[in-house]
């Protein structure tokens, strides 16, 4: 279905930082073509959407926690269930004083709100059914078949592009967080970006740095928000990173990147990259192995990865 459409409300999940930095390249290009846009989120990522310049509600945030069971359920009935319907609420109203002509969300909350407001709405991915085992294939897909009954499509943003869509899925190429400008950032050997869940890159820097490498840090004591990434992606001659929007702000700015997943969707990302055997992504499972990569890239071996930003693909799918 094609849309004339004057407005767009983006609302994104609040779980870690990279649903938001997918958010904002699609929102500056719908705006760039004139269109009003309304985006909302919150969690890690809002600062992220404010340091680009627009305005967002403060949402309740909700986070799935919990290292076992016990701590798990405690979490589950103590804040994660009410903060849902809290979050559900604000969502609805916010969504109501907005009145957009459009939604794009990865929420799922969000999502049937647009179903109970009666608007349409596009639902924003970088999964598909088949990166997941049997159990997570089988939830993944009714997921999807219900996201199609009521939604226009699921925009998948990949690294594999050319692959074939399953129905109701378009591809575009990853959603990276351009900069306007790339000037005054000094080169460096090695970018590391440790994402929201990763660990072990204190061990990762120091023992590149044992090796001569010059090595910046993404959170440090020395590390300064940034508005966008790929200005200092493409400074590096590698980037150590775990989340898709990580790897999506790495390759579009052509430069190799190194995957140490932690999360089991990160993992499945990470397998399949290994099994397509694509130019300037490589899998590392350990602090060592990480660093062997690293210092291979660093030394000019490898290539680099080839990849458009896909924020123009998504909005054509979205906007005539």
């Amino acid at each position: 279905m094609i849309i004339m459409s004057e407005k767009v409300s983006i609302v994104y999940w609040c779980d870690g930082a990279g649903h938001a930095a997918r958010a904002i390249p699609v929102a500056k290009e719908i705006e760039s073509r004139g269109n009003e846009i309304a985006i909302a989120g919150g969690g890690p990522g809002a600062r992220f959407v404010d340091l680009n310049g627009f305005e967002q509600p403060g949402l309740t945030h909700v986070a799935v926690k919990g290292d076992g069971p016990i701590s798990f359920l405690k979490h589950t009935f103590g804040s994660l269930i009410p903060n849902i319907f809290t979050r559900s609420k604000e969502i609805g109203n916010w969504m109501k004083e907005e009145d957009p002509d459009v939604v794009v969300t990865d929420d799922l909350f969000a999502m049937l709100i647009a179903v109970k407001q009666g608007r349409v709405f596009y639902r924003i991915d970088h999964l598909t059914p088949s990166l997941f085992d049997l159990r997570w294939r089988i939830l993944s897909k009714i997921y999807n078949k219900l996201s199609l009954i009521f939604g226009e499509q699921i925009i998948v943003t990949s690294l594999w592009k050319e692959e074939e869509n399953p129905q109701g899925y378009t591809r575009v190429d990853p959603l990276a967080q351009e900069g306007e400008s790339d000037d005054g950032i000094e080169e460096y050997d090695v970018l590391i970006n440790p994402g929201t869940h990763g660990e072990n890159f204190g061990k990762i820097k120091e023992d590149l740095e044992e090796k001569g490498l010059n090595v910046r840090q993404v959170g440090d004591d020395e590390w300064e928000t940034k508005p966008a990434m790929t200005p200092y992606t493409e400074k590096a001659d590698v980037v150590i990173c775990t989340g898709f929007s990580s790897i999506a702000d790495t390759v579009v700015a052509g430069t190799p990147c190194i995957i140490y997943p932690f999360l089991p969707f990160q993992k499945a990302i990470a397998d399949k990259v290994e099994e397509e055997n694509l130019k300037g992504l490589e899998k590392a499972t350990s602090v060592e192995e990480v660093v062997e990569k690293a210092e291979c890239f660093s030394n000019g071996e490898g290539e680099n990865p080839e990849y458009e930003n896909g924020s123009k693909e998504f909005v054509d799918e979205i906007l005539d």
